[in-house]
């Protein structure tokens, strides 16, 4: 049997992001034990502002096609984003609703934020449960704050606080016992 597809959302769109980092370093770690791995850059996608689900628009953008087609592939998905204003970004809560509900339902949704602070995003992750089980999904509790981030990751992702892996290692463990719990358990499902 094969390991689930997971889909990583790096929600952050500003230059020299940081939350990308984690990003990065994700689906290396999935892909390195298995896991069919899509990452959503969302500085890559040009998404146009919401004005209606991609069902209903005559002539969908490029982007919202291929994303629809990896979310909709997708046996989970981690939302990745740095705490703007004690939320998470404009550029993920545009991307989600372009989509209906159908595409998320019942699939597991891990939340990681991002802060360079101490704190990690608490208020973040906090928000992005609340849009998890909005969309339908499977909100997983725990989640993966990531203090001081230039600390802990490289550019290229790679993990520089060995000391960190065991909160990498304890959300994992959660998100993909859930994940494979779920695989090919799923209904269809119109809203």
């Amino acid at each position: 049997m094969s390991k689930a597809q997971i889909a990583i959302i790096s929600a952050s769109t500003r230059k020299h992001r940081l939350s990308h980092r984690v990003s990065l370093h994700l689906k290396q770690h999935l892909s390195g034990i298995g896991y069919q791995t899509s990452l959503v850059d969302l500085n890559e996608f040009k998404i146009p502002l919401f004005e209606e689900t991609i069902d209903k628009l005559d002539e969908p953008n490029d982007g919202l096609n291929e994303i629809n087609k990896i979310i909709s592939q997708a046996d989970a998905i981690i939302f990745i984003s740095p705490e703007y204003n004690g939320s998470y970004t404009s550029a993920l809560k545009n991307l989600v609703d372009h989509y209906p509900k159908s595409v998320f339902h019942r699939k597991p949704i891990g939340a990681v934020s991002v802060t360079t602070g101490a704190l990690g995003g608490m208020r973040c992750a906090m928000q992005l449960h609340d849009l998890s089980t909005a969309l339908y999904g499977l909100t997983l509790p725990q989640a993966l704050l990531v203090p001081q981030v230039h600390k802990k990751f490289d550019i290229d992702g790679t993990l520089i606080d060995e000391t960190f892996i065991k909160n990498i290692e304890l959300f994992l463990n959660d998100f993909l016992w859930l994940t494979d719990l779920t695989v090919g358990q799923r209904i269809s499902f119109t809203l």
